[in-house]
């Protein structure tokens, strides 16, 4: 029996490290140049031994999508689940903002194949995908328009562009966060107080 759960585990640690291999060499390479002989070589086992874990280099790239759309999404919904029930638009979108970002940080080779690989997946995975991205875009049009409903939102603000705009400065983060820097949630609160306010003098 306790041979059985040393041979699970280690099944299921094998199985994250060619996860997280293949999120990185996807993420950089892109989908094409990425062979399962080579994520097989860097995870130190034999190229057969991949089709063990993944049936196809298909079925990898789905799976790093979905791990990394959930892990992601894990963090986000953490932050929002911490909140009091009564908890404001505005708390709920800065909440957000600060899952999401942390998410991409915890999570960065998955991140930068989620956000470089769709216009290269095959097909039936881009399908998946962009249902996903969807879904997730959604999630962000809703804590717009409720910051609409708030009041705190102008009414001439366009949601798509605010979600672009959002996303795509929480997104950058992978390029540039330095956590010797200075803290996550301080960069997460001055890009919402910038969002909110402006980066105009106030009174101007």
């Amino acid at each position: 029996m306790a041979r059985r759960q040393m041979g699970t585990t280690g099944t299921s640690e094998t199985r994250e490290n060619l996860l997280r291999l293949a999120a990185r060499t996807f993420g950089t390479h892109g989908y094409s140049a990425t062979t399962m002989r080579n994520i097989a070589e860097q995870a130190g086992i034999e190229a057969a031994s991949i089709y063990y874990h993944f049936p196809s280099k298909e079925d990898l790239v789905d799976e790093v999508m979905e791990q990394g759309g959930d892990r992601i999404l894990h963090f986000l919904n953490e932050q929002l689940d911490a909140l009091d029930a009564d908890a404001d638009a505005e708390a709920r979108f800065r909440a957000a903002v600060r899952g999401q970002m942390a998410g991409i940080v915890k999570h960065g080779d998955f991140a930068l194949a989620h956000s470089r690989l769709l216009g290269q997946l095959p097909d039936k995975v881009r399908e998946r995908q962009i249902k996903r991205r969807e879904r997730h875009q959604q999630l962000w049009n809703s804590l717009l328009e409720d910051l609409r409903a708030a009041g705190r939102l102008r009414g001439d603000v366009d949601i798509h562009l605010a979600r672009v705009m959002i996303l795509g400065a929480i997104t950058s983060i992978q390029t540039w966060f330095d956590a010797r820097k200075g803290a996550l949630d301080t960069v997460a609160d001055q890009l919402c107080d910038m969002f909110f306010h402006g980066v105009s003098p106030y009174g101007r």
